[in-house]
């Protein structure tokens, strides 16, 4: 015999504070949660849609058929209309052969019906809560967008701000609305408000990594490295597999937290781990570059540099460090060598090339050789033309970082 759910606890699933009425509550809460469970989604939503139109506009069913429709929707018509189907995983082989066969369902125009329930029911968090997710939709889709004009997106943010403000303080307690809060306070310099919502997604026994993550970044800041060591300790325990630059991240807030209270055996573990993780990243080899430089460990810290380069050469922050590196301590044959090595190794990439001359020319000319400089700098130029548009701003960009370089 399938267990029911209690139906509190469903209640809780959509983030909504309503009572349903009937008798049959019980089952069609089940038989609901069922059908979403085996991704029948058009066919829970038609469900939903019977029973208000049955029963009218009532918030718990309400808001379950948008929140389900938010959720699963496959695509949608310019935010108005989210079209839902059915999974065919559990349907016969025989069903499979036409499209005609998958159930479709439409939630039409969720922004009106949440509207029409904070106009008649004023206090269902679930509501509001469900709005935000609305904006937040498109605040996801358009964030990235450049032709997007800046005003649109932040009236999108204040949409969401507002609408899970008012749904914390009707006593909706989501762990995505708490680390939206908090990362938007964070993100407006306000950390010990971030901090109060973060701290809301966190329990002795059971957390939301992401939450553990930022509240070991604030604890860094205020320079609680035991704090924030712990955080990030606990960011790993809840981190997925697939979290991968997550993990990294907090690998390395936990490496630099350690070695700020001088544990530096563990900061060697932690940020070789964090290497080991994502080798191609240049962030943890420059903190391990810089530690070792710190010592007067200059050998392994221009091996860190090496490897580095070598898994990576692509970014522009590592050749940056090089070149700083390499003027400081006068290490000219070791950047011949590694700048020789990059260009046979990598002798059939244009951007690498690009890259190296470009690095060449900065040290040539902080050596005080604007001549040499200037040569290399055009063989780098000449390789970024053949994979930049022409227009590239990074044409115009090489020499400029040396130049400026060269005057602190």
């Amino acid at each position: 015999m399938k267990k029911l759910i209690p139906l509190f606890l469903l209640i809780g699933f959509i983030g909504g504070f309503c009572q349903p009425n009937g008798d049959d509550s019980t089952f069609f809460v089940q038989q609901v949660k069922d059908l979403i469970s085996q991704h029948q989604f058009a066919s829970a939503h038609i469900l939903l849609e019977e029973r208000i139109h049955q029963e009218g506009l009532k918030p718990f069913f309400a808001c379950w058929m948008v929140d389900n429709g938010l959720k699963h929707f496959y695509r949608h018509q310019n935010y108005r209309i989210f079209f839902l189907k059915d999974s065919t995983n559990l349907w016969n082989k025989s069903f499979l052969d036409s499209s005609k066969n998958i159930r479709i369902a439409r939630l039409r125009y969720p922004q009106r019906i949440l509207q029409r329930i904070i106009h008649l029911f004023p206090k269902s968090a679930c509501a509001y809560k469900l709005m935000g997710d609305y904006y937040n939709l498109q605040y996801r889709d358009f964030s990235d967008v450049d032709y997007l004009e800046n005003g649109k997106i932040k009236k999108l943010e204040q949409n969401i701000f507002y609408n899970y403000t008012r749904a914390v303080q009707l006593g909706c307690n989501s762990v995505e609305v708490n680390r939206w809060l908090g990362d938007y306070y964070l993100k407006n310099n306000q950390p010990k408000e971030a901090e109060k919502f973060y701290l809301k997604n966190i329990t002795a026994d059971s957390g939301d990594a992401i939450s553990f993550y930022r509240l070991a970044e604030i604890s860094l800041r205020k320079k609680l490295y035991t704090q924030a060591y712990n955080y990030a300790l606990n960011a790993l325990k809840y981190f997925s597999p697939v979290d991968v630059y997550l993990k990294y991240d907090a690998l390395r807030l936990a490496a630099k937290s350690l070695l700020e209270v001088g544990e530096t055996k563990k900061f060697l573990n932690y940020i070789n781990d964090c290497i080991r993780v994502l080798p191609d990243v240049q962030d943890a080899y420059i903190d391990l570059f810089e530690y070792y430089k710190s010592i007067g460990e200059n050998k392994k810290a221009e091996e860190v540099l090496r490897r580095m380069l070598i898994n990576n050469p692509y970014d522009l922050k590592g050749y940056r460090v090089v070149e700083q590196y390499i003027i400081e301590t006068q290490s000219f044959f070791f950047g011949d060598s590694l700048f020789e090595e990059m260009l046979m190794k990598y002798e059939n990439s244009d951007e690498v090339l690009a890259n190296v001359y470009w690095a060449k020319g900065n040290v040539a000319y902080r050596q005080g050789l604007p001549s040499e400089a200037k040569k290399f700098w055009e063989i780098s130029r000449n390789y970024m033309r053949r994979y930049l548009p022409e227009d590239s701003p990074l044409l115009d960009k090489v020499g400029e970082i040396a130049g400026k370089n060269s005057n602190k």
